[in-house]
């Protein structure tokens, strides 16, 4: 029984495979960018809502092109089927794990992303298979896919992924550490500790948010430390909001002090946030 409802799609009488033929027209394959939340109204969303076997034969259809972008689409087309209610589930996993050994990045890349939505232990040998892959976008592809999950060969790969060379990877794999888990181990914990030395603002951010949820001690000097720097992430401030505590309200209260006028107003509330959480008003 279908549980997901949405009026626009509801209403739409668009041919599935006129949506495909449009999205598959614009697509080039290039490497897009870190979004942690897929959009429904993305090119194919029609296709995902609807996920029925028509659909699905149009994922398989276009996953045996000869052709690399066709492949990549139907591995696209393949990720989403029936959003929550996940359609052919099985069934697209099978594909999916095939496509993982696809002569052609922009397929394996594609195809390792899809497991963001189709996770299946099934494919955690496949994917850690490609950790080390010359190519950074199968790298953060396979990032994305190995998220959520808590088998142990998938947590170590991200571990490794942590470390990873490309800004992206490493970016997307702290944040899996550290935000994507509830799991708490010691090796994670090593990992977002050393995360916590990047050059990146936003990597360091997201592990100091991630070790501040475990309540580790480290976190509370190295934020006293990281608001000396001329570049204060907001993560570091859901850092301290998340620890709650009070040694940390002058340093917050005297950064408010500092803060500029026109200063971003996200990052204005989130200040504010932090310094009620520690004791502030």
């Amino acid at each position: 029984m279908k549980r997901r409802f949405n009026r626009r799609f509801e209403k739409d009488r668009t041919p599935s495979r006129a949506v495909v033929e449009n999205y598959r027209a614009t697509f080039t394959g290039l490497r897009e960018v870190r979004d942690k939340e897929v959009e429904e109204d993305s090119g194919l969303g029609l296709v995902h809502y609807r996920g029925r076997k028509e659909e699905y034969d149009l994922g398989v259809e276009y996953s045996k092109s000869g052709d690399a972008l066709d492949r990549a689409v139907g591995a696209k087309i393949l990720a989403e089927l029936g959003w929550g209610d996940e359609s052919f589930l099985e069934e697209s996993v099978e594909v999916l794990i095939g496509l993982l050994g696809d002569s052609e990045s922009v397929v394996v890349s594609a195809a390792a992303a899809a497991f963001a939505h189709r996770s299946d232990d099934r494919a955690i040998p496949d994917l850690v298979g490609h950790v080390a892959n010359e190519d950074p976008s199968i790298r953060y592809s396979v990032t994305v896919g190995l998220a959520g999950n808590d088998d142990p060969d998938a947590v170590a790969a991200l571990i490794i992924l942590s470390r990873d060379g490309d800004r992206e990877v490493r970016d997307y794999a702290v944040f899996a550490l550290g935000s994507g888990t509830d799991l708490d181990t010691p090796e994670i914990r090593e990992a977002l500790h050393g995360a916590m030395a990047d050059p990146d603002s936003e990597i360091r951010g997201e592990a100091l948010v991630g070790l501040a949820e475990r309540g580790d001690e480290r976190v509370k000097p190295a934020l006293i430390d990281e608001w000396k720097s001329d570049e204060i992430s907001i993560l570091s401030l859901e850092a301290a909001e998340v620890l709650r505590d009070p040694d940390l309200l002058p340093h917050l209260e005297e950064m408010g002090e500092l803060l500029d006028e026109e200063a971003d107003e996200y990052f204005q509330e989130q200040l504010a946030a932090a310094i009620i959480a520690c004791g502030g008003e």
